[in-house]
């Protein structure tokens, strides 16, 4: 069970499905929050803004209390959004990082703690750059937690409804030398969190695209004949599931590069996130066919969705591209990927992460190393 907190100043910047259920538990739990929205996507806030908060439904098992929740203020003002908050959660697709760091970027100080939830594979890096583009020259720390701490689904514009929530999910800074001051401001809000040695592993142990890609990939048929699916107790099937721990192995090489870095299996993570809602097994197949939480979780009806067009480019792409700078082969994974970019019809060039989009490219394995350790800290 989480215990309420209230002492912490929250903004929240997006306002879609994860932005609107940590804005509903952290104020239930006690915290001020502000969740906020860039102006063009006014309308994610404007129930909210009429009503004064969210109403929160929630799965039993999460732990979580339900009801609702008036929020302190929803706005898009990101500034003022900024000042009157100590911890900055930014819940949006990846592909709006740069943008929303750009936005960010003339109101963040040195004290805020800034969070991605997700931060997918460089997130921070990608964060951070596009700081010190638009002007921000201090010595600005930038975390990211493994995942969203949180599966669940709008059920209408001020109404959200979370089924899942994370325990023990991986917590990690950029630079990894600041993860012990900042972890422990975070777990004010979310004390479950587990500590990660560096970005490396928090972005390595996302098993969204492990889990999403091949389900998507191996399941077309029913994708596109619009078949209704539950994509985890029908979709996922052993020979997928097979396939998923194949491509896990092959992340977990990292592992024989350094001691700084320990991935764990993938079956191990998802366990410990959902083993108090009910997901028990030894695989990943039987942990996701015997978690309660999926009782209507359906497979997509169209390949053009976030599974395939976030996992790929800012999940397997960048994975790939560090395997490949560490001298790891990935023949599975990089398989995924050309079957998913054709089926897709989409290349992801001038999208996707990679070392040189995250401008490492230059560094030896040895120097990324030091980089995601010490690279932000200006002597």
């Amino acid at each position: 069970m989480i215990n309420k907190q209230k002492n912490s100043k929250v903004c929240i910047i997006g306002a879609g499905n994860g932005g609107l259920a940590a804005a509903a538990d952290l104020t239930l739990r006690g915290n001020q929050v502000i969740l906020a929205e860039l102006p063009e996507f006014y309308k994610n806030i404007k129930k909210i803004k009429e009503e004064g908060g969210i109403l929160l439904k929630t799965l039993k098992s999460t732990g979580l209390k339900g009801g609702f929740a008036r929020i302190h203020k929803a706005t898009t003002d990101i500034g003022e959004a900024i000042s009157e908050s100590n911890i900055i959660l930014i819940i949006t697709p990846s592909f709006a990082h740069e943008k929303i760091a750009k936005e960010c970027a003339p109101y963040l100080k040195v004290d805020h703690t800034v969070v991605l939830a997700p931060g997918n594979i460089g997130g921070s890096i990608d964060f951070y750059n596009s700081l010190m583009d638009n002007g921000v020259d201090e010595n600005i720390v930038i975390s990211e937690m493994e995942c969203m701490m949180y599966a669940c689904r709008k059920q209408n514009d001020s109404t959200i409804y979370i089924r899942g929530f994370k325990y023990n999910l991986g917590f990690s800074s950029f630079p990894s030398v600041s993860t012990d001051v900042e972890i422990e401001k975070v777990r004010k809000i979310y004390p479950n969190l587990i500590k990660r040695n560096n970005i490396l592993e928090t972005g390595f142990s996302n098993i969204n695209p492990i889990l999403h890609v091949p389900i998507l990939v191996s399941n077309i048929s029913n994708v596109e004949n619009g078949k209704e699916t539950l994509m985890y107790y029908e979709g996922l099937t052993k020979s997928i599931g097979e396939l998923s721990e194949l491509m896990d192995q092959e992340r977990m090489e990292l592992n024989t590069f350094s001691k700084e870095i320990y991935l764990k299996p993938m079956r191990d993570i998802y366990k410990s996130w959902y083993y108090h809602q009910g997901a028990r097994g030894n695989s990943l197949v039987e942990l996701a066919n015997k978690n309660p939480i999926y009782y209507e979780s359906m497979l997509p009806n169209t390949l053009q969705h976030r599974y395939l067009l976030e996992d790929i480019p800012f999940g397997l792409i960048p994975m790939s591209s560090i395997l490949e700078k560490f001298n790891i082969e990935n023949n599975i994974i990089k398989s995924m990927i050309y079957i998913a970019k054709a089926i897709t019809n989409k290349s992801f060039k001038g999208e996707a992460r990679n070392l040189e989009s995250l401008r490492l490219n230059d560094k030896s394995p040895e120097e990324i190393l030091r980089f995601i350790k010490y690279g932000a800290i200006k002597k």
